[in-house]
């Protein structure tokens, strides 16, 4: 409950900072069109070329789709974190002025981006190899999901890093792995519930609406499937919002761990809160 009140906390503070300046929600809408955009012009060739019997066109059809889409999710919230940084500078921000940024970044973006498909996949492919017998899933699931917790801790605040220093991607992870151990020591983020907790708050409802909507459809289509498409838009909403919410702590609270700067709304106690220590996850952080 402790750790659930502090993240509502921080949603609502970020809340704040995202209701003065609202044109950070267009970062994840382009980010979201411009990755569906590109998967449909690679998947659907790969996919095709594959079915056709050419698998390994489509085998790197699919990878060089992998990076693309992991490229732009990167560059834009590269681009967002820029931007909310000015946001909490009192400037005015849009999207040229986030995107300038991300554009000078374009090769170290390029190169994290690769970075991360790389380790990605990785941990999908130990967890498929520690999986051949029903013990081993067991066993792959933890191990993979232990280390997916320690990388996501890692790279905690990589995009900050990339948007506001210029470090490669390489110093970008060692930084944002020392700035965790100096102000909070090794723990699990606490903090990265912001989305999560947004994102619940909006698919219950919706959940319920897309519900009715369905047992409507053989009474009333037209009815039913206005309600699922109710439930559809608020939970792209609830997407878009939560990863800005989610983009705008980071900033802020790197800021925090790094100048010890405190944007306005913020409460100190809870930014020093942000990351709880966990026994189970420190050898895993090291």
């Amino acid at each position: 409950m402790g750790r659930f009140r502090r993240g509502w906390e921080l949603a609502k503070e970020s809340w704040a900072v995202l209701r003065a300046d609202r044109s950070l929600l267009m970062f994840p809408i382009v980010s979201a069109i411009a990755i569906m955009g590109a998967a449909a012009i690679l998947i659907g060739p790969g996919t095709a070329l594959y079915a056709n019997g050419s698998r390994p066109g489509g085998i790197v059809l699919w990878a060089l789709a992998a990076y693309v889409l992991t490229f732009i999710g990167i560059y834009c919230n590269v681009a967002l974190a820029a931007a909310a940084s000015q946001a909490l500078d009192g400037h005015d921000t849009t999207l040229r002025t986030g995107f300038s940024v991300a554009r000078q970044r374009t090769g170290v973006i390029a190169a994290w981006a690769l970075v991360a498909l790389v380790v990605g996949a990785a941990l999908q492919a130990l967890e498929v190899l520690l999986s051949e017998s029903p013990a081993g899933r067991i066993v792959g699931a933890i191990v993979s999901g232990l280390l997916g917790a320690a990388w996501s801790i890692a790279t905690f605040f990589v995009v900050p890093v990339l948007a506001l220093e210029e470090l490669g991607p390489r110093a970008a992870l060692t930084r944002s792995i020392s700035v965790i151990r100096a102000r909070w020591g090794e723990g699990f983020v606490g903090g990265g519930s912001i989305t999560g907790l947004v994102f619940l708050c909006a698919v219950l409802p919706a959940l319920i609406i897309g519900a009715i909507g369905v047992s409507l459809t053989g009474s009333s289509p037209a009815g039913g499937g206005v309600l699922i498409g109710i439930a559809a838009v608020i939970i792209v909403a609830a997407l878009i919002v939560g990863s800005t919410l989610s983009a705008i702590f980071r900033v802020v609270l790197f800021r925090y761990a790094t100048d010890g700067t405190t944007a306005s709304g913020f409460d100190r106690t809870t930014l020093d809160q942000a990351f709880v220590p966990k026994r189970s996850l420190r050898r895993v952080a090291r």
